[in-house]
């Protein structure tokens, strides 16, 4: 009997007479497959967090619940007004996280008392927000809790309001149309993308938010790691 070189002499396993070499690459193709499926389902996740981000959701959270709102329509507001850049400037002058006018900001501070209060504190993400929150809910009060035409009232002024709670949708600015759309929309995306960090209990947060993305990459490795060791043990 002639000697094989060892590099050349085929890998079996024994119990089966499957090459373990075919096995390995059975196995990398699995792994392959398993990437590819769990990018599927993460990747077009992130790129919608990137595309809606979450700040200040403690901030958020916290004055929604003071001021009777809901959480996710402050977030879609301040998505749509700065996309979370506090220092946020528009060309007319509003400013912060929920582009407060100066004089919009001046008024809410003397109804609230805030002595101190200087027109760079609308700068400020907690002061921005509180008094957004704030004219959203005076909004909502003058409208009859009707989201759409508060929404056009944040964006073009009361009168624009008005008009369009009487269905004068004609003489409301365009501007001010998309505006409450897009509002709603971003919304939507907040509730699907952030059911726990803009919920009202947070103590699951973890878990929800983070344990879903691990646990099936951890199970789906364990399967690969599993098959791995059974072919090669036998």
């Amino acid at each position: 009997m002639i000697d094989q070189p060892l590099s050349s002499a085929p890998i079996l396993d024994t119990s089966s007479g499957v090459p373990k070499r075919r096995v390995l690459q059975w196995v990398l193709i699995g792994i392959v497959i398993v990437l590819v499926a769990v990018a599927a389902i993460v990747l077009p996740r992130i790129f919608a967090e990137l595309a809606y981000p979450l700040a200040y959701e403690d901030v958020i959270r916290d004055e929604a619940l003071a001021h009777d709102l809901d959480p996710f329509l402050v977030a879609a507001v301040v998505y749509a007004e700065s996309r979370y850049r506090p220092t946020a400037t528009s060309p007319v002058g509003a400013r912060g996280l929920m582009q407060l006018m100066p004089l919009t900001g001046g008024g809410i501070a003397k109804r609230l008392g805030d002595t101190q209060f200087t027109l760079d504190d609308l700068y400020d993400p907690a002061t921005n927000i509180r008094y957004g929150t704030y004219h959203l809910q005076g909004l909502m009060g003058r409208y009859q809790s009707n989201v759409e035409a508060a929404l056009v009232g944040y964006n073009g002024g009361g009168g624009a309001g008005d008009r369009f709670a009487r269905g004068e949708l004609g003489s409301v600015p365009n501007e001010s149309l998309r505006y409450y759309k897009k509002v709603l929309l971003a919304k939507s995306m907040y509730e699907e993308l952030y059911p726990v960090r803009l919920g009202s209990d947070t103590s699951l947060a973890e878990f929800f938010e983070t344990e879903p993305r691990e646990t099936v990459a951890t199970k789906l490795l364990k399967v690969i790691r599993s098959t791995v060791v059974e072919r090669i043990g036998q």
